[in-house]
C-alpha cells in the first residue's frame, strides 16, 4: 500500500513541477527531497530489527531535516537542491547496506531475492546511485548538458519502477502463500 501511495504522490509532484511559479520552486524542491527521503526510509523501516539502528535512523532524519531547513534558508538555488539530495542518497545507502548486512546475519535458509524488501532496496540503490553524480553536479552544468544527461535519471527512475513492481509481485506471492498457514502466537517451549 505504501508503494502505491509513493507512486501516486511522486507522479503528482513530478507532473506539477512545471506549473509551479518560480518563487515557490525552492520550497517545492525542499518538500520534494524530504518527502522522498521519508517515503524511502518508511519502506526500509519495517525490516530493520535493531533498535539502536532505528534510533540512528530517527536521529539522522531529524538532523537531515534541520540541515535541509538551514540549507533552504541560506541558499538562493532554484535549479536543484543538490547538497540535500546527496545527503539523502548517502543516508539511504547506509540504511540499505545495513539491511543487507542484517539480512545476511539472520536469514537462515531463505534467499534474499525471495524477500520483497530486497527488490525495493535494489530499486532505491539503482535510482539514487544512478542519478547521484548528475544531481550533485546539476547546478554546475549548462542547460544543454542537463537535457542530455538528464535522460539518465529517467532510465534510473524506470528501472526503479520495474524493481518496485517485482517487489510488489514478490510481496503478493508471499502473502498469498502465507494466507493458508496458521501461526501460533504462543511459542512451543515444551522441550520434553
Amino acid at each position: 500500500m505504501s508503494i502505491a501511495i509513493y507512486g501516486i504522490v511522486f507522479f503528482f509532484l513530478l507532473n506539477t513541477y512545471k506549473s509551479i511559479p518560480k518563487e515557490y520552486i525552492k520550497t517545492y524542491l525542499f518538500c520534494y527531497t524530504y518527502i522522498e527521503y521519508l517515503f524511502l526510509t518508511y519502506l526500509i523501516w519495517p525490516v530493520i530489527k535493531d533498535k539502536q539502528f532505528k534510533k540512528f535512523i530517527v536521529v539522522s532524519s531529524i538532523l537531515f531535516l534541520v540541515f535541509q531547513i538551514l540549507y533552504y534558508l541560506n541558499t538562493n538555488n532554484t535549479r536543484l537542491d543538490s547538497v540535500p539530495i546527496g545527503i539523502e542518497t548517502i543516508l539511504m545507502l547506509v540504511y540499505i547496506v545495513y539491511f543487507f548486512l542484517q539480512f545476511s546475519k539472520t536469514s537462515g535458509s531463505t534467499y534474499i531475492y525471495d524477500h520483497y524488501i530486497f527488490w525495493l532496496s535494489v530499486g532505491i540503490l539503482v535510482y539514487l546511485g544512478g542519478s547521484f553524480f548528475f544531481f550533485i553536479l546539476i547546478n554546475h552544468l549548462p542547460p544543454d548538458q542537463i537535457s542530455t544527461f538528464g535522460n539518465i535519471t529517467y532510465l534510473t527512475e524506470f528501472l526503479k519502477n520495474i524493481l518496485f513492481g517485482v517487489g510488489i509481485f514478490i510481496y503478493a506471492k508471499n502473502k498469498s502463500q502465507l494466507k493458508g498457514t496458521k501461526y501460533n502466537s504462543i511459542p512451543n517451549l515444551d522441550m520434553i
